[in-house]
């Protein structure tokens, strides 16, 4: 396979190098569609959330045994058949009327993405030299991180102009043109295949594993984190992880070899990286949302309004890599967490009323903090390994990504369902004690507060804007025009009624002047009663909501600062 032409090569690297970053990027590009699709399928977060979780828990539990199945019929077989996979999977995602729908289209995708990655890295492998295999890694690994990082970015524009449906329907076209390219570039004649053995027990194990814990981290906001149905799942996972290693250390041919946890570095890399990919996705999993619904943004502005964080990522992800060697590691992983934090930090203190200074400062700071502890984390990492631990490890590596991002997808996003939940009932029961206040009957009290309970406690779909949908229900002008003819008609009637003729028209004239005025005051009265507690429960939700979201992170930077001791887990010796 390495006897063809230089060009030839180059077209296959750019291939498989595009695979890659379209694997990883669907891994975040809908974080961005998020509300919008919530608002289609009228469902709650926690529900929502499973469109994200399916993809990188499938993902992340076959990247390793299923990829072994390009030894056994062939790498470029595999990977043609993964791409249609992928497409349809696409398709099914892309034209989902439905959650239900969306979640098998997103399982799909998954498999095939899962399928294609390996086969990919392991096709440009090996159309290269053992010198130029180090360059080839680079280059793969800077278009899947441009992948993850730049995911809001490209979901934003695309759903912005064409519509959520068309963040999964844009693979169509990219999915037929890598087809193209491997079907003219890559002969699936004569391909080497040996036998191997896939460990279904173990991936059934570890598949279990990731299911178990992320439903109780989706649900465990909601079944109470100390409920018999969030312990078990819990504890479920934890008896599935014991069998799992237990497996892994039996069998022959093990998915994840335990010998590379001997290895120090590679165990400190491993807990660095799920720290910076929580970190991330908890960003990228809530700001877009925040940005939308609280401050009221485009997604488009939003998506450009979280860029500076890809950018810097991208930026500090090579820089960091440059320094191995010149700087400790436990310095450049330190400052990656330190930075981390503090960004976290801020971002609990989010204020965007009057610019967006402070948020543009985040995003460089947390792009700074996740650049220079992944990196580093997935380079000296495997610095040691060698031959198939050197494969295995960067597989561990890059499943641990994946959890990274499922645990923080899975935790934030039910976190923030809870959190909104709860500021509904606080707003409502803040509302009730407002509409209390105003000088109307109990029967119009009894109507408001109706209307207040259908749009904060009785909706599941537990949208975040409905401080947009609490409208001021003043008295118009019919409504006054009624009040008046109704109070001109009982007094008119009672006074007839006591002189047993008819009023004069003079008289007549003046009651209805009289009563106009008075329930024109009246009206002015109330409707400004009526606007003001309006106001107060518009601003009252607005801010219950705005903290739903900021407070999750004053409970994550403490712990990402406590994480500041992985950093000396790492050998003390420059890689």
């Amino acid at each position: 396979m390495r006897n063809i032409s230089t060009s030839k090569k180059n077209t296959i690297i750019i291939t498989m190098s595009i695979i890659g970053f379209l694997v990883i990027l669907d891994t975040s590009i809908m974080n961005i569609t998020l509300p919008k699709i919530q608002t289609a399928f009228n469902v709650s977060l926690t529900n929502l959330s499973w469109s994200i979780n399916i993809y990188t828990i499938l993902f992340a539990s076959l990247l390793i045994p299923v990829g072994r199945l390009g030894d056994m019929f062939g790498r470029v077989k595999l990977l043609n058949l993964a791409l249609l996979v992928f497409l349809f999977g696409s398709i099914v995602s892309g034209t989902s009327a439905n959650l239900n729908i969306l979640l098998i289209g997103r399982a799909i995708q998954s498999i095939g993405a899962a399928t294609m990655l390996p086969a990919a890295m392991l096709i440009s492998l090996n159309i290269v030299s053992k010198e130029r295999r180090a360059k080839v890694i680079a280059i793969l690994g800077v278009t899947q991180a441009l992948g993850s990082a730049m995911g809001p970015a490209i979901g934003g524009i695309i759903s912005q102009y064409f519509g959520w449906h068309w963040v999964f329907l844009i693979n169509i076209p990219i999915v037929i043109i890598l087809l193209i390219s491997t079907l003219s570039t890559l002969s699936m004649k004569n391909e080497i295949t040996k036998s191997v053995k896939l460990d279904a027990i173990g991936t059934s194990l570890i598949v279990g594993t990731l299911l178990l814990m992320t439903t109780a981290l989706v649900d465990g906001r909601d079944w109470g984190w100390a409920s018999l149905k969030t312990l078990g799942c819990g504890i479920s996972s934890i008896v599935l992880l014991l069998l799992f290693i237990l497996r892994e250390i039996k069998t022959n041919d093990p998915i994840i070899p335990m010998k590379l946890f001997k290895n120090r570095d590679f165990i400190a890399s491993i807990t660095s990286i799920l720290i910076a990919f929580i970190t991330l996705a908890s960003f990228i999993g809530i700001i877009p949302t925040y940005l939308t619904k609280i401050t009221d943004v485009s997604q488009l502005k939003a998506a450009l309004l979280i860029t500076p964080m890809s950018v810097a990522m991208l930026i500090f992800n090579p820089l960091s890599i440059s320094l191995i060697g010149k700087i400790s590691n436990r310095i450049l992983i330190g400052a990656g967490i330190l930075a981390s934090g503090i960004g976290i930090y801020m971002l609990s203190n989010l204020n965007v009323t009057n610019n967006w200074n402070q948020l543009y400062i985040i995003d460089v700071i947390i792009g700074f903090g996740i650049g220079f502890i992944s990196g580093p984390a997935l380079t000296v990492g495997i610095a040691e390994l060698q031959g198939t631990e050197l494969t295995a490890g960067q597989n561990v590596l890059n499943v641990m990504r994946n959890v990274g991002i499922i645990i923080g997808i899975a935790l934030f996003l039910s976190m923030l369902n809870g959190n909104i939940t709860d500021a509904k009932h606080e707003t409502y029961h803040y509302a009730i004690g407002q509409v209390d206040k105003i000088d109307i009957p109990n029967n119009s009290k009894t109507t408001i507060k109706n209307h207040l309970h259908n749009k904060l406690i009785s909706s599941n779909s537990n949208n975040v804007n409905s401080s947009n949908k609490v409208k001021s229900n003043t008295i118009n002008n019919s409504k006054k025009n009624k009040m008046i003819n109704v109070e001109y008609t009982n007094i008119v009637t009672q006074k007839q009624n006591a002189l047993g003729t008819p009023l004069p028209e003079s008289a007549d004239i003046a009651i209805k002047k009289q009563i106009t005025t008075i329930v024109d005051k009246k009206v002015t009265k109330l409707n400004s009663q009526i606007t003001h507690t309006t106001h107060n429960i518009k601003v009252h939700l607005h801010n219950k909501l705005n903290s739903s979201f900021l407070d999750m992170y004053s409970l994550e930077y403490p712990p990402i600062f406590a994480s500041l001791v992985t950093a000396f887990i790492f050998k003390k010796k420059k890689a």
